[in-house]
């Protein structure tokens, strides 16, 4: 408990320090998220179980909340208020897990409510709070983001040289799934298909980037990341954001025909190693996985009604695979959200998500974004996600983050060119700073 008490003072900490330049503590708390898989948590909070098990990013996450409410709450009532009714969706859906976890003997899991929901959705308007002051920071974003998708490949492409975790191996051999002689590794992350699914909501953002020879190194980073994972819905997906990088990225079209020769070429060689044959086998025989989703499937589909309205509790998915004869998990969050808090309020946090992505991604011009948005919605669906404790909720939320920043810094401009047309007598300078000091009328220094 000493080193719980310890790490939350650490916490605030930081977060109060960097108050002013909250991008650091941004990084932070995607570093520790990152860096340190769920197993690993114990060694920073000294806590492996019980109501106080968080994973050590999420109070990181609650620390910056609180001094960002304390510094400037004006920012975060004012995305509260523009964006009142997403949010009381969201605070509806949390009210929902909550209760049906407390009301239900087969629920009873409240770090992953908090971990997977409610740390993710405060650190998203955490996120756009701080962007009503940072144009910039959705570029910031895509930095830390690629930066540390790129350190966990190199982990994982080590890994798979040194038939070695590395790190964390006390924690990952208590894992039921992990097995210490596999070919299928997963950097720091808490799964294999974690480490895929920040590989394939990472790839597109390349696009953005300006230099040839950093995203063609990106690129190839994680088409051996995605490898090492031998997740195939990963391979298929960032062979696909390849393709896009390549057509949609800023540059001439005897550029880009040279581009893609170079990226075929590498890829050639990369196939021909033996980094492809775990993904190999895996396409040619799936040991059953496909089948034992399609019995998952009808399993729920046939048991609908009894979850439709009032869920069985965060977790209880798990136990009603069991009892029903199952031989895996659903191997779906919308499912698994499904039984867990009803199937009407799973559709509205899934349906939130969709929302974000549908109205943003036409209102800005992010290079890549808008694909990374819709794998951030679609990919999570495939394995179990967002229903076991990993990065997935952080990383798809600071996606969605990203997409309303980009769309509001269109809509904001577009303002300001507005303005300055309507009073062409004045420089535009001096109107986006008269817009900015309006904008920030009555919040603290």
């Amino acid at each position: 408990m000493f080193r719980l008490v310890l790490w939350i003072a650490c916490c605030f900490g930081f977060a109060w320090l960097f108050r002013r330049r909250i991008r650091w503590a941004f990084a932070g708390i995607l570093g520790v998220w990152m860096l340190v898989p769920t197993v690993g948590s114990p060694l920073i909070t000294g806590v492996d179980s019980g109501a106080l098990s968080m994973h050590a990013a999420s109070w990181l996450i609650f620390a910056v909340f609180t001094v960002r409410l304390l510094h400037d709450p004006v920012s975060l009532r004012r995305v509260l208020g523009r964006e009142f009714f997403f949010f009381m969706v969201l605070a509806l859906v949390v009210l929902a897990a909550f209760l049906a976890s407390r009301s239900s003997p087969d629920g009873g899991g409240m770090v992953l409510l908090v971990d997977q929901i409610l740390a993710p959705v405060l650190f998203f308007l955490i996120l756009l709070s701080a962007a009503l002051d940072d144009p910039d920071l959705v570029t910031a974003l895509r930095t830390m983001l690629l930066t540390l998708v790129a350190v966990t490949c190199v982990i994982a492409l080590i890994q798979w040289l040194t038939h070695s975790v590395l790190f964390y191996e006390e924690g990952f051999l208590t894992q039921y799934w992990f097995n210490p002689e596999t070919d299928r590794w997963m950097g720091t992350l808490d799964q294999p298909l974690a480490l895929s699914l920040a590989i394939c909501v990472a790839a597109p953002l390349v696009a953005g980037l300006k230099h040839n020879l950093l995203q063609a190194l990106l690129l190839l980073l994680m088409i051996t990341g995605v490898l090492v994972t031998q997740s195939r819905v990963g391979l298929f997906v960032v062979g696909f954001s390849v393709v896009a990088v390549v057509l949609f990225a800023k540059r001439r079209v005897w550029v880009r025909i040279v581009f893609l020769v170079v990226l075929s070429v590498a890829t050639w060689f990369i196939v021909q190693s033996p980094l492809v044959a775990g993904v190999a086998e895996r396409l040619e025989d799936d040991t059953g996985s496909a089948e034992a989703r399609a019995r998952a499937l009808e399993y729920f589909v046939a048991h609908w009604s009894d979850y439709f309205i009032a869920g069985q509790g965060i977790g209880a998915s798990y136990k009603v695979a069991v009892q029903g004869g199952l031989q895996t998990s659903f191997e779906n969050p919308l499912v698994m959200y499904s039984i867990d808090f009803g199937i009407l309020f799973a559709l509205l946090y899934f349906g939130a998500m969709a929302y974000l992505v549908l109205k943003h991604a036409p209102r800005h011009h992010f290079r890549g974004l808008t694909l990374a948005g819709l794998l951030a919605v679609v990919v999570p669906q495939t394995y179990s996600s967002l229903a076991t404790r990993s990065a997935a909720a952080i990383l798809i939320w600071t996606v969605f983050a990203m997409l309303v920043m980009a769309g509001d810094e269109v809509v904001r401009q577009g303002q300001l060119l507005r303005e300055a047309q309507r009073y062409p007598e004045l420089p535009a300078a001096p109107y986006e700073g008269a817009v900015r000091e309006r904008d920030q009328a009555g919040r603290r220094p």
